[in-house]
């Protein structure tokens, strides 16, 4: 809907660095929000998505904190990201197609391409990002660790970044917010019904390992299976990878189903169904009656 086309600034725009004394200034002045709603939905009343970096299934599905994980849900044994690289996948979790975006460069898609808020908001669902090492809400660029110079923060992992009618609106940069605020959230029980999370380029794995990847998403899942403020009585929670790291392989990739609304019957099952990134926007519109893009979703597969 609306002209999808994407415009690509110079490198130089994306990794200019940013004084942290400006940093500061920013984040004093920052506006943070924190909608709630409670829109039931056919299967699920929340929907949390968790994107961890470049790994083939079967070395992801060696992992054993990755494995454990799958024994508390179910595991999709056929589920493909889009393309590579990364960004064109975050893109297409969000809208539903990859825009024309075909490398991890500064790109910005038509502030007429709506993206899943768009039906989010028209039915009156809450929904937020937590993008950890973010320096503060809103923020439209890139950060790095300013001891150790580390890619902690990426823009183009962060899925609504891309889209100006995201960023060109105060209010809806402002539900973009720093890994913190997911606690603030969660113990104020104002947690959104749909959200996307993104670790740093450490947890992620992307700088790391499959195993520093796999290490975090346990600590950081597993107490939240037994946190009733945050796993619900039907809470979606959905962790994959952006992409294979096997450029010449088919790009499948290990991904897990997670949360009480996955039935006491699915629990430590499989499904072969063969789902991918645009499935993301698909279950959550059929699962809220949002009607549709008009994109990739219109054909894809629904988890439910």
């Amino acid at each position: 809907m609306g002209n999808s086309q994407s415009t690509t600034v110079g490198p130089e725009t994306m990794y200019t660095a940013t004084a942290a004394s400006s940093i500061a200034q920013a984040a004093a002045t920052a506006l943070t929000l924190s909608p709630t709603s409670n829109v039931n939905g056919k299967t699920f009343d929340r929907f949390v998505q968790i994107f961890l970096e470049n790994q083939d299934y079967s070395i992801a599905a060696g992992d054993p904190n990755l494995a454990y994980l799958g024994t508390l849900g179910i595991t999709l044994t056929n589920y493909y990201a889009i393309t590579h690289p990364s960004q064109p996948n975050y893109v297409a979790a969000a809208g539903a197609s990859t825009h024309g975006i075909l490398t991890d460069g500064f790109h910005r898609i038509d502030s007429g391409t709506e993206s899943i808020v768009d039906l989010l908001e028209t039915a009156g669902v809450s929904w937020g990002l937590y993008q950890e090492d973010m320096p503060y809400s809103g923020f439209e660029g890139d950060y790095a660790n300013p001891k150790t110079g580390a890619n902690a923060y990426v823009r183009k992992h962060n899925p609504l970044m891309s889209y100006d009618s995201v960023t060109s609106n105060v209010i809806r940069l402002a539900r973009s917010k720093n890994f913190t605020m997911f606690y603030k959230d969660l113990t104020a029980n104002v947690l959104p019904q749909w959200m996307f999370i993104t670790p740093n380029m450490t947890n992620d794995g992307h700088d790391t390992s499959v195993t520093a990847a796999g290490q975090w998403a346990r600590d950081f899942l597993t107490p939240l299976m037994s946190d009733k403020k945050f796993n619900t009585d039907r809470t979606l929670v959905i962790l994959t990878f952006d992409e294979c790291s096997n450029y010449l392989a088919p790009n499948r990739v290990y991904t897990v189903l997670l949360g009480s609304a996955v039935p006491n019957t699915k629990v430590g099952s499989t499904n072969n169904t063969r789902f991918n990134h645009y499935s993301l926007t698909k279950t959550v519109e059929d699962n809220w009656n949002l009607g549709d893009l008009g994109e990739n979703d219109v054909g894809a597969s629904s988890f439910f």
